[in-house]
């Protein structure tokens, strides 16, 4: 295992700073500071959010490509998930999310990285019965994706999510989603907050997909009615528990500290280090 850290808290720190002229200073600032912590701290593995996705017009997409590679951590890539919706039943809105993830997917194979995350997106919440057509809709829309980036080395993770989304929830139903996609070269990224949010079943999710979870979050929470990624251990998530669950299977994949800021990141990596 490699313990890593998201850009996502220094994205929210900075955006609520307003130390930024636009979203393009925003993403490239952001990830500039992370860089810099993760090179200062020797972490392993970065994980760049990709959003706001404002970074792919030419010149500017360069010099983020530049910024990216001149930096020589381990790095992955975590793609847009606000307004970004594969599974919608909008065919033009699925059809839009998938161009974006297949725009990232280009930006992983400039800078070099083999994982990317997605996220399925939101299924319909007013109308349950719509939701079997999200399902079928995520299908479609990986399928597109997939078919695109089975030349490029990437490895795409799709996330579980939690559970106001109405989608890749507890262990049955990423089950089942997973059996209507049917491919074998889509995989998991585990995110803790996520399945604590749908009372999953951690045992059962990693006996049953250890062998496609290429990624996992550790992000902790208070509540399962929001997702709050609040500091690691301060939150009601038992890592203790869960990390022994991980090291039972020999994953070697990243673990990947996730924040809604990074002022505390530090407090985080040791408070993990400690089960690790």
């Amino acid at each position: 295992m490699e313990l890593g850290i998201s850009s996502l808290g220094d994205i929210i720190d900075f955006g609520l700073s307003n130390k930024w002229k636009n979203v393009d200073d925003l993403l490239s600032k952001s990830t500039e500071a992370c860089l810099n912590f993760a090179e200062e701290q020797d972490i392993a593995v970065i994980e760049i959010v990709i959003d706001p996705q404002n970074i792919f017009i030419n010149e500017i997409k360069q010099k983020f490509v530049d910024l990216m590679s001149s930096y020589s951590m381990k790095k992955q890539v975590h793609g847009p998930f606000i307004d970004v919706n594969l599974c919608s039943h909008n065919n033009l809105i699925s059809q839009a999310s998938v161009e974006a993830y297949i725009e990232t997917s280009k930006l992983c194979k400039e800078v070099n990285v083999d994982v990317m995350t997605i996220h399925p997106g939101l299924a319909n919440f007013m109308i349950e019965s719509i939701r079997e057509y999200n399902k079928i809709q995520l299908a479609k829309a990986i399928e597109t994706l997939l078919d695109f980036t089975k030349n490029l080395n990437l490895t795409v993770c799709l996330e579980n999510m939690p559970k106001n989304t109405n989608i890749m929830l507890d262990e049955n139903n990423i089950y089942e989603i997973l059996r209507k996609i049917n491919r074998t070269d889509l995989f998991l990224t585990y995110d803790t907050s996520h399945f604590y949010t749908n009372n999953g079943n951690v045992e059962d999710l990693w006996e049953k997909s250890h062998e496609i979870i290429k990624n996992v979050h550790l992000v902790d929470n208070f509540t399962k009615e929001t997702d709050t990624h609040p500091p690691l251990g301060s939150g009601k998530v038992k890592f203790k528990e869960i990390l022994e669950i991980i090291n039972s299977y020999n994953y070697k994949g990243a673990l990947i500290i996730e924040l809604s800021s990074n002022k505390k990141l530090q407090e985080s990596i040791d408070y993990i280090n400690r089960f690790l």
